[in-house]
């Protein structure tokens, strides 16, 4: 006798859980490396402008650039996510909202700031905004005030251990990033005072 599938029990039509894959970011300093992030499979790549991003003695690419990076990673489904990660001064603050007009124009995805006048900017041009890890986020309280300036996302202090990582994503709905590889700071989150001495 076969035994017939019993299509009202609700443990028949349950559905194994989605599971999300995390996004690959690269960083790209210049066209060589845009390219080889984009052949190489990363979902999205991080870059700055010639002015205000951390990576100051990368080639760095020009405000002019813009539309071509959106254009080239579009066309191969590559996310876009420009850097404007220092402290601004009050003198940057015209610079740092041209940029951002400009990157908005260009179809950039997002920005990866901390200082919150950059925030502040985004928000007031409706622009989607990550926290970068110079913020160092370690807490779920933290990510909540973010999340009420507006941010979409926000990249853990890279303190966290995994455990930690665990916990803050229990407590918060924002997208959340973390650093898995690459250069680490002779200092706290990312604040390389002592490396830029040397």
């Amino acid at each position: 006798m076969i035994k017939k599938k019993n299509f009202n029990n609700p443990t028949f039509n349950r559905r194994p859980p989605i599971i999300q894959l995390p996004e690959l970011m690269a960083p790209a300093g210049d066209w060589t490396m845009l390219r080889a992030a984009v052949n190489s499979g990363a979902d999205a790549v991080y870059f700055g402008v010639d002015k205000l991003n951390m990576r100051a003695k990368a080639k760095n690419f020009s405000v002019d650039d813009l539309n071509n990076i959106s254009e080239f990673c579009k066309g191969n489904n590559v996310r876009t996510y420009l850097t404007l990660n220092t402290i601004v001064f009050e003198e940057e603050l015209d610079e740092v909202e041209e940029i951002i007009t400009k990157a908005k124009e260009a179809g950039i995805d997002r920005i990866i700031c901390w200082d919150l006048a950059v925030a502040e900017l985004c928000h007031k041009h409706d622009f989607p905004f990550a926290i970068s890890t110079q913020g160092s986020i370690s807490n779920s309280l933290a990510a909540s005030v973010y999340k009420r300036l507006g941010a979409v996302r926000i990249v853990l202090a890279r303190e966290c251990s995994l455990e930690e990582i665990k916990k803050i994503r229990a407590n918060t709905d924002l997208e959340i990033e973390a650093f898995i590889h690459g250069a680490m700071c002779i200092a706290i989150s990312g604040r390389c005072f002592m490396s830029h001495h040397l």
